[in-house]
């Protein structure tokens, strides 16, 4: 060996760990150091009665042992909400709101919300930012009631703020919304 020149071979009776082997021990350390808790509830799959993927909602639920989902009605046929608590805390709510047509997601989520700046996607029907989220149903067909259905979900602490877990959810939940037929047929 040179002087000066660092050698890469072990010492004799050292013996090297495969990276693979290292990398998974750091893993596992880092996993360690940050939130212990554990989820023990089976995560939703339903909110205000539209079926959704609960891998869809588990990356906004923090751990704990029990979860409710608490429907509401405050006005029937055209306020319908719900909440998810997480052992007794509300860390996620759904509201539903039938509106005059012409409602624009991210006016909701400005006006309503107070949200700075909310990201829109869906042809603009769909605002959100990593703790609240609207979208917008149109009712337009000839034998419909003519008017909007928003949909407003607010993530609240300790639930887990995520932009992109949000934009997620409100995209199904309004996708199966829509096939769940949500506007009113006209009574004759």
């Amino acid at each position: 060996m040179e002087l000066g020149k660092p050698s890469l071979r072990p010492a004799r009776g050292v013996r090297l760990l495969p990276l693979a082997a290292v990398t998974a021990v750091m893993v596992a350390a880092a996993a360690g150091c940050g939130d212990s808790a554990e989820r023990e509830y089976a995560v939703p799959s339903s909110l205000c009665g539209i079926h959704i993927k609960a891998a869809t909602l588990t990356p906004l639920l923090p751990p704990g042992k029990h979860v409710a989902v608490k429907p509401d009605n405050p006005v029937p046929d055209a306020i319908t909400t719900c909440e998810v608590a997480v052992d007794k805390k509300v860390v996620l709510s759904v509201e539903r709101e039938r509106r005059e047509p012409g409602a624009a997601a991210r006016d909701i989520a400005v006006d309503q919300l107070s949200a700075h700046d909310p990201k829109s996607a869906a042809a603009r029907t769909i605002a959100y930012t990593d703790s609240a989220a609207v979208s917008i149903t149109r009712c337009t067909a000839q034998d419909v009631v003519k008017e909007d259905i928003s949909t407003v979900i607010r993530v609240f602490e300790p639930g887990r703020k995520d932009e992109s877990a949000l934009k997620n959810l409100i995209t199904e939940y309004t996708e199966a919304l829509k096939k769940s037929s949500p506007c009113e047929v006209k009574s004759g």
